[in-house]
């Protein structure tokens, strides 16, 4: 009786392993089946860039804290499409994610962020950063969008460049400056008086060559990267607006995410949007120098304020952007 009780103990033994193998075989056949999801985003920025830096390395803490279910699929350099046209994608629910410099064509007041003179230092930004009128904008710009706003960086402060050395209002008299083609970067020749010329970027280096127009202004970045210090002589440190852009995703995309992928996706796309804040504010003095190098003078000692008394004249072309630019001047630097 008791190794016929034994025998029978170990055959169950052996169906529980077996069937236990099954199941675990199973299991791991369905895990291993499950495809990882490529989240595709495009931008205009090349490889070295700090949007594309940040990327990859969002890419891979993507990947790492979604056990592998999700990774970034980047298509930099403007190959997936132009500005423009990546950011209606993702409106449409045809990409994935894209880099938002401006909803004011949504959310008119949004186009605050973008205006001269409105954040004071990188200390302000990183407040602003952490208040509640900054979620607040975030959901308000979704919901005008029809997208997730991700969260927000910047490309460092906007500085002006050209032949000559431009620190004095009448020094941009009948200037012909040029600026972004779209609002509200438009309104940089207001505060400076001067004439404001739309080139798309990819024309402004032929454009300042040319003479077709006499100045520009861009965050240290871009000067560089483009090398408009071969073209133009002077480095003037403005500050007078700081370059400010985000993450957009789909709507769609994200709605087809579960809970925990979705905040996953916020934590990853933070740290990004505060990775790129922190490259850019590492490599000013280095790409100062680099200019310098490059044969250009820097001028650093400008008197900014009777371009900042001027900021009164965009806000009454913008009324919209006034109670939200007064409740970011209340916030500390």
């Amino acid at each position: 009786m008791k190794k016929k009780g034994f025998k029978g103990a170990v055959v169950i033994m052996l169906v529980l392993v077996f069937t236990s193998g099954i199941i675990f075989a199973a299991g791991s056949a369905e895990a291993a089946a499950k495809p990882t999801r490529k989240l595709s985003i495009a931008h205009v920025f090349a490889t070295n860039h700090p949007v594309h830096v940040a990327l990859l390395e969002a890419n891979a803490m993507l990947k790492e804290k979604s056990n592998g279910r999700l990774e970034l699929n980047i298509y930099p350099n403007g190959t997936y499409a132009n500005y423009n046209d990546a950011v209606q994608a993702v409106i449409m629910g045809q990409l994935d994610m894209a880099p938002l410099d401006s909803a004011s064509e949504y959310l008119p007041k949004s186009g605050v962020l973008l205006g001269p003179y409105v954040f004071r230092s990188y200390g302000h930004w990183t407040n602003f950063k952490n208040s509640d009128l900054y979620e607040n904008l975030k959901d308000d710009i979704s919901k005008a969008v029809g997208v997730k706003q991700l969260d927000l960086y910047n490309f460092g402060f906007r500085n002006m460049t050209g032949n000559r050395p431009l620190t004095k209002l009448e020094d941009f008299q009948k200037l012909k400056l040029r600026v972004v083609n779209f609002p509200p970067y438009s309104e940089i020749a207001t505060v400076f008086n001067a004439i404001g010329t739309s080139l798309p970027i990819g024309d402004v280096y032929m454009g300042l060559q040319a003479g077709v127009v006499d100045a520009q202004e861009n965050p240290l970045t871009q000067i560089v990267t483009m090398k408009f210090y071969e073209v133009q002589k002077y480095l003037m440190l403005t500050q007078h607006m700081l370059a400010v852009a985000g993450t957009i995703m789909s709507e769609q995309t994200w709605n087809s995410l579960s809970s925990e992928d979705q905040k996953i996706v916020e934590e990853v796309f933070r740290f990004e949007a505060d990775r790129i804040d922190q490259i850019v504010r590492d490599n000013e003095n280095a790409l100062i120098d680099e200019v310098k190098k490059a044969g250009m003078t820097v001028v650093d000692k400008i008197d900014t304020k009777p371009f900042r008394d001027r900021v009164g004249l965009v806000l009454e072309r913008n009324p919209s952007w006034v109670e939200l630019y007064n409740q970011i001047q209340r916030i500390s630097d």
